[in-house]
Order: structure tokens, then C-alpha cells, then sequence
């Protein structure tokens, strides 16, 4: 398997590994030819990030990525799979970054403010994606082994459309998961619920206490 050093911190002498946060976040970014990119981040560490886009990036290419807390943070890809690309910061980003994007995250999957009745979120789409990025496949790797196009696997998981029920069981399969936990919709955290726990990962974060924490949600 190929390794993705975006993955892998290499500590300095002396200190604990660097802290890495697993979480769905879209943000926005640049190419090194000032071109915006959107990029969907899967996982965060003060070195880098595993994230996904949509436009042709190669290795070595320098990026720029907006991240919560810390604003423009300028990267260098060092790895990539299709659409996957593994990234290295030029500089640490800071514990208070890693929570802030951490709590951007999770408001942002459990809140869906702009949504209506006839236009709800599609949990499947984000499931399949984080269960594929998890066993390490790419979109074109799911679509060679269902014998569909990379296309169908993106509207998947953009929810536009669903996969046939014929090819449910493969999929599962494929994710390593049963079908139940491919198909089944969790239970929304509550807002009281996601505060306090985003105050307490915060509070870690900054060696502080969570009662010293305040968050402030502008609707």
C-alpha cells in the first residue's frame, strides 16, 4: 500500500506526536497560479492535511488553503491518488487551528441551516465518502470494482443520485462495513450537546479549562 507522508507527522526530538483530527471540512483555496480550488479535508494535523479536489493537482505543486483560525496557510502536495491529495504545510499550523477547524466541522455537519423539507441533507453521499477515504480507494477504485463510471461515484456522494440496490452489498463489501452501517442515518447531536463537547476539545487544545471557553454562534 502506498504510504501518505500528509499522514504521518515526524515529531521533533523531544516532543509527542502531532495531534491529528479526522473530520469532513470544505474549504476554499488557491493553485499556485491563483486559480480558486475547493477542497474537501479529511484530515488535519499541525503538518498536514488529506484532502480532495476536483481540479489536477501533481505532487510538488504549491497550494494555498483557507483554514478556520489561521486564514491563508500555504502548502506543498507531496502525495496523490485521483482526486486525493496528501499536503504539507511550509508552516505549523497551531493547536487553536486543529480545534477551530475541529468545531467548524462539526457545526457544519449538524447544522444545515440553509436546507428545507424539499431539499434535505444526504447523509449516505458523506457517509460513503468517509467510509471510501477511510479504506484508502479512490473514486475511480470504487467505480472499477461496481464496474461503473467515476462520475456515478461522485454524484453518489455529492447526492445527486443513489446506487442501484443490486450493488449495495458490494459496496459494503468493499468499504469493509455491513450494509446496515453503509444505509443507516445517525442520530443528529443536539446544539447544547455539540457545544459542550467542542468547548472541552477546545479546552485541551489550549491547556485550559472548558468553563474559560466561550463560543459565540452569529446566525
Amino acid at each position: 500500500m502506498m504510504s501518505n507522508p500528509a499522514l504521518y507527522d515526524q515529531p521533533a526530538p523531544g516532543s509527542r506526536r502531532s495531534p491529528r483530527r479526522n473530520l469532513p471540512l470544505r474549504v476554499g483555496g488557491r493553485q499556485s497560479n491563483g486559480s480558486p480550488v475547493d477542497f474537501q479535508i479529511f484530515n488535519i494535523s499541525e503538518t498536514g492535511v488529506l484532502a480532495e479536489c476536483e481540479v489536477d493537482i501533481v505532487a510538488n505543486d504549491a497550494i494555498q488553503i483557507d483554514l478556520p483560525h489561521a486564514g491563508t496557510v500555504r502548502a506543498r502536495v507531496v502525495w496523490t491518488n485521483g482526486a486525493l491529495i496528501g499536503c504539507q504545510f511550509d508552516t505549523r499550523i497551531s493547536p487553536a487551528t486543529l480545534s477551530a477547524a475541529q468545531l467548524q466541522s462539526a457545526v457544519g455537519s449538524h447544522l444545515n441551516l440553509g436546507a428545507t423539507e424539499e431539499a434535505p441533507t444526504d447523509h449516505f453521499g458523506a457517509r460513503l465518502q468517509r467510509l471510501r477515504i477511510r479504506k484508502g480507494l479512490s473514486q475511480s477504485d470504487i467505480a472499477a470494482h461496481l464496474g461503473v463510471s467515476a462520475p456515478s461515484i461522485s454524484g453518489w456522494e455529492k447526492g445527486r443520485t443513489r446506487p442501484k440496490h443490486a450493488r449495495l452489498d458490494a459496496l459494503a463489501d468493499l468499504l469493509g462495513v455491513t450494509l446496515a452501517d453503509l444505509l443507516e442515518e445517525p442520530e443528529p447531536e443536539g446544539v447544547e450537546d455539540l457545544i459542550d463537547r467542542s468547548r472541552n476539545q477546545i479546552a485541551r487544545a489550549m491547556g485550559t479549562t472548558a468553563d474559560k471557553v466561550r463560543i459565540l454562534v452569529e446566525l
